[in-house]
Parts: C-alpha cells; structure tokens; sequence
C-alpha cells in the first residue's frame, strides 16, 4: 500500500472499536471522521476507513476496511455494557475488545504511508515499527489522563509524529502528564456544516411532524447527547422543573441513549424517568435521532442545553446549535469557553449548578432581543472559522508536514495551524 513520490499518499483511518463508518450507529468520533472524509483530497489521498463494519456504500473514492465483530468481543462487550463507568471490570473488558481489534487493525495498515488513529491511544501500542510510516493520533477527549493507562501512554506517544488535540484545553491537560512530548501537541479545533445546520424556519415543523409534535404555543429546550452521568442531564432535569415553574409554556426535548443507536438502557437512564416523572408530561424522551432529522430540531427549538458537569472538551452539539443560530446555554467546562463568549454568542453558566442553569435558561427566554443577537452572532462565528473546508485544510497540513511545510504558532492563545505560505488557511 505504500506510496512512490510520483502517486498519492496512501492514507489510513482508524476509528475506535465499537462503532462503523460510515456513522449508521451515531458516534461523534464516527461522525466526524465521515465528514473530514468526504471533504480530503483524493487527487493527495488514497483514504482507508478501518472500523466495524457499517453495511452501507459510504464515500465514493474511499476504500472501508473492516474489522467484524468475533464472539468473544460480543460476549466482553456484554460484560462492559452492564457495568458502571465506575467500575473497573468494565475497563478490562473493553481492553480485551481494544487488544483483539488492535491486533486485526495493525496488520491490515503496516503498509501505509499515512495512518491516523482517532481517540484511542491504546491502539499504537499494536502497530509495527515501519520508519517510512507517519502516524497521527486524534484526541477527541481527554483519554490521554486516565490514570491507570498513562504508563502504556507514554510508551504509546513514542511512536507518534503529531497528536491533533480538538481543544485547546485537551492540548494543556495532555502536556501536563506528558510534557516531554509537548512539541508534538496541535490545535484543530472541530468543525460543522453551516449549509446543513442552519435556521430552516417552518420547514422545519414540517419535517418534524413524523419525530415530536412541537406546539406553537410552547417554548422548547433541548439536550442532545449521551445519556450519562458526566454529561449533567440530571441536573438539566432539575433545573426544569424550577424553569417550568417560572415560565409554565417550556417543555423539555431529551435526545440521546447511553452511547449509540441500539445501546442498553442503563441504571442512569432509569434516574433520569424517575426524576423526570414529577413534569413528565412537559420532558420528551426521544431516543437516538439520525442527523437528517435532528438539523430540522436543532432549528426549531428555543434553547439548546448543554449541562455538562465534567471537563467537556469541545463538543460537536456547540458548534451544531450555534450553526443552526439557536441560543446555545452551557456549562463553562473544558474546551467550551474557547468557542462560546459568555452574554455575546452564547451563554455559560458554573457547572451542577442548578439555581445558576434557571437562572440563565428563564433570562434568555424573556429577553427575546438579547435572545436574537446572540443567535446571530453565533452563526456569524461558525461560517467564519469552524467550517469542514478550514478543519481540512488544516488536517492537510498537518497530513504533509514531513515536508516542512507546517509551523505551530505558539504566540497565539492556542497553538494553529499555519501554511507557510498562508495562502490556503483560514484559522477561527
């Protein structure tokens, strides 16, 4: 598979091990990875997709390579799917997985000239020495600090040329327990598509009619994300039965599971009907939603919520609900204040604070040209910087630095991406 001088470069893509592409199960990592992949270069770029099977044509020009599922990675993904997030059993089972498909994974890429690895750092540790090879992996949250794998991590980061962080903040907590890596840490913040979220006005009632029933009468907030714990819907749940109090015509939209299309219901999502049950008549529960469906629910709500109690690096929901130009209320944690400016395009409020969240969602809500400029601003933002065509261009440079033509510009807030010639890149 490797590449002459003459020819493109041949270029592999890793996904973790639990989820296709193309994203027919959801998946952020999943998501993102279809998206970048639609937008590289083919005439550069010979591109390979290694994940789990998805059973769907995906991307013309881009080659799938699968890893099927054995059994025994059925029977330990069982094991992990019944346990908490606390519990370590659960982690050596997903390693068990983690191992088998690293194993498959390192022999179908050997030969690339080009290999990306997206969120899983335990996956270099399968792949052989090949020193004509670059490797890259992609940080999507902050695996990098758990714990009990930094010794694996450190031996792991040996083998990588560049590790592409999605915030600024993933990039400082990852050089903090590996500072002798520091100069390979990069900036690409995340990217969406302003010509697929964007305000849809009433078309999007229209094409809602078959998913929720919005009533033109009411005021709608909505979450979308996994449900789980780290992730503050609990909070979200208890801030809206105050936020109901307040302002009686509000209903509440809850889309997500615990993890994908077809993920167990779990403990977590049992508290969350319990706690809803008191206004269980005014908070929808949906499921999963496909994103052809979820752009038209993005537009047609008032608020979109982000309660988030944990260091949430930079997620995909913030620069989708800004796309759309609906009002975006968030938890100020992780890499979310590096895109969302407090009362300017967004509003950002103390994290399982649930006075502050009731506060903040009620102020919006009656302060409806407040309410407009910000939702304006927010898009104006997103057409300006985080569009795919600027995430690409810097996934580009980065791809093809081996040839010098990539600097990092440390003078900045955060580390960018810079052409040398600067004539291609439009940096947020």
């Amino acid at each position: 598979m490797t590449s002459n001088s003459l020819s493109r470069k041949s270029l592999a893509i890793i996904v973790p091990e639990l989820l296709p592409v193309p994203p027919v199960k959801g998946g952020a990592v999943e998501h993102w990875v279809h998206e970048a992949s639609k937008r590289l270069d083919q005439a550069e770029f010979e591109i390979s997709i290694i994940s789990r099977p998805a059973n769907d044509h995906g991307i013309d020009g881009v080659q799938y390579l699968t890893i099927p599922w054995t059994k025994t990675e059925e029977f330990f993904h069982r094991i992990k799917e019944r346990l908490t997030w606390r519990n370590p059993l659960r982690y050596l089972a997903k390693m068990q997985n983690v191992a088998s498909y690293g194993r498959r994974m390192a022999k179908l890429v050997h030969s690339f000239d080009l290999v990306v690895i997206h969120n899983e750092p335990n996956l270099l540790l399968f792949l052989r020495s090949n020193p004509l090879q670059k490797v890259i992996l992609h940080m999507h949250n902050e695996h990098l600090t758990i714990r009990m794998f930094r010794p694996f991590y450190r031996y792991a980061l040996k083998k990588v040329d560049s590790v592409i962080c999605v915030s600024d903040y993933i990039r400082h907590s990852a050089i903090k327990h590996f500072p002798q890596y520091a100069d390979k840490f990069i900036v690409v913040f995340n990217a969406t598509d302003p010509n697929v979220f964007m305000p849809y006005g009433d078309e999007a009632l229209h094409q809602l009619k078959e998913v929720v029933a919005l009533e033109a009468d009411k005021k709608y907030l909505l979450y979308v994300g996994r449900l789980t714990e780290v992730k503050g819907v609990h909070v979200l749940i208890q801030a809206f039965e105050q936020i109901h109090q307040r302002l009686p015509n509000t209903k509440l939209i809850i889309v997500g599971s615990s993890f994908f299309e077809g993920a167990a219901k779990t403990a977590y999502e049992q508290t969350l009907v319990e706690l809803a049950k008191p206004i269980s008549q005014h908070i929808i529960f949906t499921g999963y939603i496909p994103h052809e469906k979820l752009k038209y629910l993005y537009s047609a709500v008032d608020i979109v919520v982000l309660p988030s109690i944990w260091q949430d690096p930079c997620p995909l929901v913030v620069l989708e609900a800004m796309a759309s130009g609906t009002c975006l209320v968030s938890s100020a944690v992780g890499g979310v204040p590096e895109v969302v400016e407090n009362k300017i395009n967004g509003i950002l409020v103390k994290e399982a604070d649930v006075d502050a969240l009731v506060d903040a969602v009620c102020g919006v809500l009656l302060h409806d040209e407040h309410k407009v400029q910000m939702e304006y601003l927010s898009r104006k933002k997103i057409i300006a910087g985080y569009t795919w065509e600027r995430l690409v261009d810097e996934l580009e440079a980065i791809l093809f630095c081996c040839d010098g033509i990539l600097q990092i510009d440390n003078a900045t807030t955060m580390p960018l991406i810079k052409y040398i010639n600067n004539s291609k890149l439009n940096t947020p």
